[in-house]
């Protein structure tokens, strides 16, 4: 009996140290300037490792970094109800990229929004996307 109550309080840490993969169905809305232009189905591919997400092919993890033109940081938050990225990108001082996603992990749902604000050329606009799915 003591057997079985160790091997039962060990199994939810194996399960959060467990690398994942994933593929989440949903609709992805689009929007310029705050207004919505377009909705459709779409599909998203994860895999979660102890300390990074890949997205569709696209590693993020805790960094920040500086590239010249480009600065940034992401930071990934993994635990037991969830797992978080967050990801700010900054080039020429003008265009600013953001990212969040977030995956609660007993439902298995999905909620994804990028945002890109331009005003590099002296105009600005917004564009940004929300995604919406169950993974499994």
């Amino acid at each position: 009996m003591k057997k079985l109550l160790l091997i039962a309080l060990t199994v939810p840490s194996f399960a959060l140290a467990e690398d994942f993969k994933l593929v989440c169905q949903g609709e992805v809305s689009t929007f310029r300037n705050d207004v919505l232009e377009d909705t459709s189905k779409a599909s998203r591919s994860l895999q979660v490792k102890d300390d990074s997400m890949v997205i569709d092919s696209v590693t993020y993890k805790n960094k920040i970094f500086d590239y010249g033109a480009i600065k940034g940081s992401s930071k990934y938050v993994k635990n037991d109800a969830q797992v978080v990225v967050e990801t700010t990108q900054v080039s020429n001082e003008c265009d600013t990229a953001l990212l969040s996603v977030k995956l609660n992990r007993s439902s298995g749902m999905i909620e994804s929004t990028s945002k890109r604000i331009g005003a590099c050329d002296g105009s600005s606009f917004t564009t940004s996307s929300k995604f919406i799915g169950k993974c499994k």
